[in-house]
C-alpha cells in the first residue's frame, strides 16, 4: 500500500515538472524572440518559419532564433552533463564547472583563439580542455571515488589555475580580447546558425549515447560493488564521463563558460524524489534549459542600450544561494571538524631576520630598478624614482594589510585553506567599491574606503550567518561559491556601466597603476590599525588556535575573539582592496610560507608574514610591469598565477 502510494505521489512529481518546465520554455521562447532593441510582433514570429518579408523577421531568423536556440542547447548540455557526473561519481557536487572541465574547456579556447597561428575547430579545443581539466580535477583530488566536497575543492583548485592563466593570455592580447572578456562570463550572442550547426551534432550524439545508457547509471547509482556484480565495467564509467566532457564542451562553444546549472538542475529533480535516469535525464535536459532560457531573457531585459549583460553572469548569481541549500541539505558526507594548525619547521632568530632583510632590500631594489625598462645606473634610478616609488609603496602596504586578513582568518577558522580571496572578502570588496565609483567616490578617499569595508564585511556576514563554517571543507567551498557570484554581479555592473572591459578586468585583479603619493597617505591609517591589532591580538589568537574546548578552559571567550579576529580581517582587506583593488592569494600564500619560517606562535608568525605579504606584492608587481612591456599585467594576476597551485598543493598536502 505504501509502495503504491509512493509511486503515485512519484508520477503526480513527474508529470507536474514536465508539464510546468514545457509551459515555461515555451513562454520563454516567445519572450526571447520578441526581445531586444527592435520590437517582434506576434505575426512576425508566426511568418518567422518562412521566407523573412520584413526586417523584423529577419532578425528573428539570424539574431533571436540562433540565440533562442543557442540558449537552450546550452542548458540542455549542462544539466545532463551534470546528472551524469553526479552518478556516475555519486557526488551531488558534481558539475562540468566544478570538476574544472568549463575552465579547461575555456582556457583551451583562449589559447586556440589568441595564441595559435592556425585554425583549430572550437569544438574540437574545448573537448580536448574539458578532458584535460576533469583528469586534473580527479588526480589531485583523490580518484573517482574521493570524497564529494574533497573533488569539488580539487576542481576549484584547478579552475583557478586555469582562470588565471587565462586572465593573463586576455590581457596580453589587449587588441583582440575584448570580445573574449565578455564570452568569458557567459554571453549567448549569435550572428547566424553557424555556431549552433557546428555543435548540433556533438550534442545529438553526446545526448543519445547518454540516453542510452540510463539503465547502466541507474546501476551505477547502487554502488561500485554492486554496479560491478551487475556486469557494469570501468568502460562504461569513461564512455559516460566521456560523453558528459562533450556536451559540457558544446555549451562552452556556444555560449562561454556558464555554472551553476550543472549542479543546480540535477540536485533538484532528485530532491524532489525522481531518481530513475530515464526520468532524470529528459527532466534535466529541460529545465536546465528553462534555467539558462530564463537567466537569458533577463539578461536581455536588463541590458541598457547598447551593452550586453552576459547570461553567465546572471546564472552565476545564484551560485552562493545554490552552494548554501546543497551544503546544507544534501548528503555528502562529513568532513573533519577545524583542527588547530601547527607547523614545527622554525628558523632561529638571527637567521630569520637575515633572510627577509635581504629579501625585503633585493625586492624593493628590483621594483625600483625593473619595469617597462631596467634602471642600470644612479641618474637612470632617479629618472624613474617618483613613477615607481609611490605604486612600490603602494603595493607593499597592501601585502601587508592581505597578509594581516589571512593570519587572522586562519585563525579565526582554525582553517589552512582560508584567505580573503577564497572567502569571498576580496570580491566583496570590489564588487562595493565599483558601486563607489559609478557614484562618484573617488579611489583613495574615506567615502571610497568605508563602502569597500561595507562589501568585506557583507560577505562576512554572508559566510558566518548560515552554519557552513562548522567543516574547513565546506566553508572553503561556499567562500569560493560566494565569490564566483560576487565576481558575477561585478561582471553585470562593469557591462551596464560600459566600462573598459580590459581596464574593469585590470582593476578587479588587482594593478597599481597610476597609484601616487596620495594613495600611500590613504593606506597609512589602515596600516597603523593593522600594528595595533596585532599587537593586541598576538596572544589571543594563539590559544584560539588550540582549539574550542582548550580556548575555553583557558578563559578565552572563543566565539567573541573568532569574531572580533574575522571583523579585523574584513577591515584589512577592505583597506587593501580600496587602493589596489582584489589582489588575490596573497593573504593565503604569506601566512603559510611564514608558518614554515617563523613557526605557529603569532608574536613572530604575524610580523614575517606582513613583511612577505608587501615582498610578494611588490615583485608580483614589477614582474607584471616588466614581462609584456610595454603594457602591463596586473600584480593579481601574477600572483593567481602562484597562488592557484600552491591552494591545489596545500589541499593535496591536507588529503595526505
Amino acid at each position: 500500500m505504501r509502495s503504491a502510494s509512493l509511486h503515485a505521489s512519484s508520477a503526480v512529481s513527474l508529470t507536474l515538472m514536465f508539464g510546468a518546465g514545457l509551459v515555461l520554455l515555451i513562454g520563454l521562447s516567445f519572450l526571447a524572440l520578441m526581445q531586444g532593441g527592435s520590437l517582434v510582433a506576434w505575426s512576425d514570429i508566426a511568418a518567422a518559419p518562412f521566407r523573412p518579408e520584413t526586417l523584423a523577421q529577419a532578425i528573428i531568423e539570424t539574431i533571436r532564433a540562433p540565440r533562442l536556440s543557442a540558449a537552450i542547447l546550452v542548458g540542455i548540455c549542462l544539466a545532463v552533463a551534470g546528472a551524469v557526473m553526479q552518478t556516475v561519481l555519486r557526488n551531488p557536487l558534481a558539475a562540468p564547472d566544478i570538476l574544472a572541465v568549463t575552465t579547461g574547456a575555456q582556457l583551451a579556447l583562449v589559447i586556440v583563439t589568441l595564441l595559435l597561428p592556425f585554425y583549430v575547430p572550437s569544438l574540437a579545443a574545448t573537448v580536448f580542455g574539458g578532458v584535460f581539466g576533469g583528469l586534473s580535477c580527479l588526480m589531485l583530488g583523490g580518484g573517482l571515488r574521493a570524497p564529494p566536497v574533497r573533488l569539488a575543492l580539487a576542481g576549484i583548485a584547478v579552475s583557478l589555475s586555469f582562470a588565471a592563466i587565462s586572465s593573463a593570455i586576455v590581457l596580453i592580447a589587449d587588441d583582440r580580447a575584448s570580445g573574449i572578456v565578455l564570452w568569458s562570463a557567459g554571453i549567448l550572442d549569435q550572428t547566424g546558425w553557424t555556431k549552433v550547426a557546428t555543435v548540433g551534432p556533438a550534442v545529438a550524439i553526446g545526448l543519445f549515447v547518454v540516453g542510452m545508457m540510463a539503465r547502466a547509471l541507474d546501476l551505477l547509482g547502487l554502488g561500485e560493488d554492486s554496479a560491478k556484480g551487475l556486469g557494469i565495467t570501468r568502460t562504461v564509467t569513461v564512455l559516460a564521463l566521456g560523453a558528459s566532457v562533450v556536451l559540457a564542451g558544446a555549451a562552452v562553444t556556444l555560449g562561454g563558460p556558464i555554472g551553476f546549472v550543472g549542479l543546480a538542475v540535477p540536485n533538484l529533480i532528485r530532491g524532489i524524489g525522481i531518481t530513475r535516469h530515464r526520468q532524470v535525464i529528459p527532466l534535466s535536459a529541460l529545465w536546465g534549459a528553462v534555467v539558462v532560457l530564463l537567466a537569458d531573457v533577463t539578461a536581455q531585459w536588463l541590458s541598457a542600450e547598447g551593452s550586453s549583460i552576459p547570461t553567465g553572469a546572471i546564472v552565476a548569481c545564484l551560485g552562493a544561494p545554490t552552494m548554501l541549500i546543497l551544503l546544507r541539505f544534501a548528503r555528502i558526507g562529513q568532513e573533519q571538524r577545524p583542527r588547530a594548525l601547527s607547523i614545527s619547521s622554525r628558523l632561529p632568530a638571527g637567521i630569520l631576520l637575515a633572510i627577509l632583510l635581504v629579501a625585503s632590500a633585493i625586492a624593493v631594489v628590483l621594483a625600483l630598478a625593473v619595469g617597462d625598462g631596467v634602471a642600470k645606473t644612479m641618474a637612470e634610478l632617479a629618472a624613474v624614482f617618483d613613477l615607481r616609488a609611490p605604486r612600490l609603496l603602494v603595493a607593499m602596504g597592501a601585502g601587508m594589510l592581505l597578509a594581516g586578513a589571512g593570519v587572522f582568518l586562519q585563525a579565526a577558522t582554525r582553517n589552512p585553506l582560508c584567505g580573503p580571496e577564497t572567502l569571498g572578502l576580496a570580491q566583496g570588496a570590489a564588487l562595493f567599491s565599483l558601486a563607489a565609483l559609478l557614484g562618484g567616490l573617488l579611489p583613495g578617499s574615506f567615502g571610497f574606503q568605508l563602502v569597500a569595508a561595507a562589501g568585506s564585511f557583507a560577505a562576512l556576514f554572508c559566510l558566518f550567518a548560515f552554519g557552513v563554517h562548522r567543516t574547513p571543507e565546506r566553508l572553503v567551498l561556499y567562500g569560493i561559491a560566494l565569490a564566483a557570484s560576487l565576481g558575477a554581479c561585478g561582471t553585470i555592473v562593469v557591462v551596464e556601466a560600459r566600462l573598459q572591459a580590459t581596464q574593469a578586468l585590470s582593476w578587479l585583479a588587482g594593478s597599481t597603476h597610476a597609484r601616487g603619493m596620495d594613495d600611500v597617505a590613504a593606506l597609512l591609517p589602515w596600516l597603523a590599525f593593522l600594528l595595533i591589532a596585532a599587537v593586541s591580538f598576538c596572544s589571543r589568537l594563539d590559544v584560539l588556535v588550540l582549539g574550542d574546548d582548550t580556548a575555553r578552559s583557558l578563559g578565552l571567550s572563543t566565539s567573541r575573539t573568532r569574531f572580533a579576529a574575522a571583523a579585523m580581517a574584513a577591515t584589512f582587506v577592505a583597506g587593501a582592496v580600496s587602493s589596489i583593488g582584489a589582489i588575490g592569494f596573497v593573504g593565503l600564500l604569506a601566512p603559510h610560507a611564514a608558518r614554515l619560517l617563523a613557526g605557529p606562535k603569532h608574536a613572530r608568525l604575524l610580523p614575517v608574514s606582513l613583511v612577505l605579504g608587501a615582498i610578494l606584492v611588490a615583485v608580483a608587481d614589477m614582474v607584471g610591469r616588466s614581462i609584456i612591456a610595454p603594457r602591463e599585467l596586473p600584480a593579481g594576476i601574477v600572483t593567481a598565477l602562484v597562488g592557484a597551485p600552491v591552494f591545489a598543493l596545500l589541499l593535496h598536502r591536507r588529503r595526505s
